[in-house]
């Protein structure tokens, strides 16, 4: 039985390559353990919808890889007999096959004898298949020029089809801008957003956007990340947006409306951290110029129950020194503006020390439970006068009156 489904084949084989050398491409399932198949080269459909030429140099094909992307008939064109080599090529692919088995060999001689198909040295064949090569080369070139004009004529007549809505919802966006800031995008509901920078979380609706690339936001928060004096600093922040927040529809119509100033490929994090430093050291700058020797940062007193006063302060250290103390002077007055008295020692100074060290531009706190001070219970009011700082190195700074500066 196997014998005889072997000769049925055969003979299909020899009667259809006796009409041109054309026959259906054979079930490599058989014909696998009686030949090789190489390829030289294919061209494939890619997923932009162009044909895309895959070069293969004679590598040798499974069977799968053949059925799934070799297209139309195998034609022979010659025959390299010193290398028992069979060249063909179908519709998108030139290759040759290299019979292993004796039997089979001997059957292919016997067919090609009685076709038309050359039998070539391998310096002819090669040659040959270069021709063959830029034939295919023409085909699908010409394929794809075909499939990129019709491309363009289905643009052209979408575009001409579809400028008068494009330039009414153009002109819906300019005055919709006149009218909004880029910047601000309020969304339909409260995200959590993790900044990738600082790791700060905070629920936000609304963003003071700078820029999106990809799938990252950079954006600055409605309040500064640190105000001091009055100056602000804000800094920069960015997060990964989630799925949920780009599929929100006001995330997609903010982007509709401002894509083109808003996106911005080349921004990344590197940009970010280096404009962070500099605006920081601007924020330092200012900071230092309006309160070159430090400021009272936040300060604060009350009576105890027996009069003692229990001051409290923070001191913010501006300079480039750190500092080891902290003297503050003070006095303390009644609702009339008279000033109390000490007890015990009928002084109308008072003294604590705030102790370091306070790196330069970092704050020290002191809170003082325990009074050493006591007055009268009338007082109602504090009045620093006096500020003395000791540095590391030894120096000394004593600030009175107007050269005491206040964080407001």
């Amino acid at each position: 039985m196997k014998k005889f489904v072997l000769t049925f084949l055969f003979q299909v084989m020899f009667i259809t390559c006796m009409k041109g050398q054309v026959y259906t491409v054979p079930s490599k399932n058989f014909f696998s353990n009686m030949m090789q198949v190489h390829f030289v080269g294919q061209y494939r459909k890619g997923a932009d919808g162009l044909f895309h030429y895959h070069e293969f140099n004679g590598r040798e094909i499974s069977t799968t890889e053949y059925n799934q992307f070799t297209i139309g008939l195998e034609q022979f064109y010659c025959y390299d007999k010193t290398n028992n080599m069979y060249y063909f090529y179908t519709d998108n692919t030139l290759g040759y096959y290299n019979p292993q088995v004796i039997n089979y060999i001997k059957y292919m001689k016997n067919i090609f004898k009685k076709t038309d198909v050359k039998n070539v040295k391998e310096e002819e064949a090669k040659l040959l298949m270069d021709n063959y090569l830029k034939n295919l080369h023409t085909k699908f070139e010409r394929k794809n020029d075909s499939i990129v004009e019709k491309r363009r004529i289905e643009r052209e007549k979408f575009v001409k089809d579809s400028t008068e809505a494009a330039q009414l919802k153009e002109k819906e966006r300019e005055e919709y801008r006149k009218k909004h800031n880029k910047h601000d995008l309020s969304m339909s509901k409260t995200y959590e957003l993790k900044c990738d920078f600082c790791d700060m979380e905070k629920s936000l609706r609304d963003y003071n956007v700078l820029f999106i690339n990809g799938d990252t936001l950079y954006y600055m928060l409605d309040e500064p990340d640190i105000r001091l004096l009055g100056i602000d600093f804000n800094e920069i922040h960015y997060t990964t947006l989630s799925q949920e927040f780009k599929n929100d529809f006001k995330f997609k119509e903010y982007i509709d409306t401002w894509k083109d100033s808003i996106i911005n490929n080349s921004f990344n994090c590197q940009n970010a951290a280096v404009l962070n430093i500099i605006h920081y050291n601007e924020f330092k700058d200012k900071i230092c110029k309006v309160a070159p020797n430090g400021f009272i940062q936040e300060w604060g007193w009350e009576l105890n129950s027996v009069q003692g006063i229990e001051p409290s302060f923070t001191y913010f250290n501006s300079t480039k020194k750190t500092i080891k103390y902290v003297d503050f002077y003070f006095s303390v007055y009644n609702p009339v503006g008279d000033k109390c008295y000490l007890k015990y020692d009928h002084s109308y100074i008072g003294h604590v020390r705030g102790v370091g060290p306070v790196e330069p531009f970092d704050s020290g706190t002191w809170d003082w439970e325990n009074a050493t001070h006591y007055t009268s219970g009338d007082a109602s009011e504090m009045r620093i006068v006096k500020l003395v700082i000791t540095y590391m190195n030894g120096t000394t700074k004593t600030l009175l009156g107007n050269s005491i500066i206040y964080d407001n």
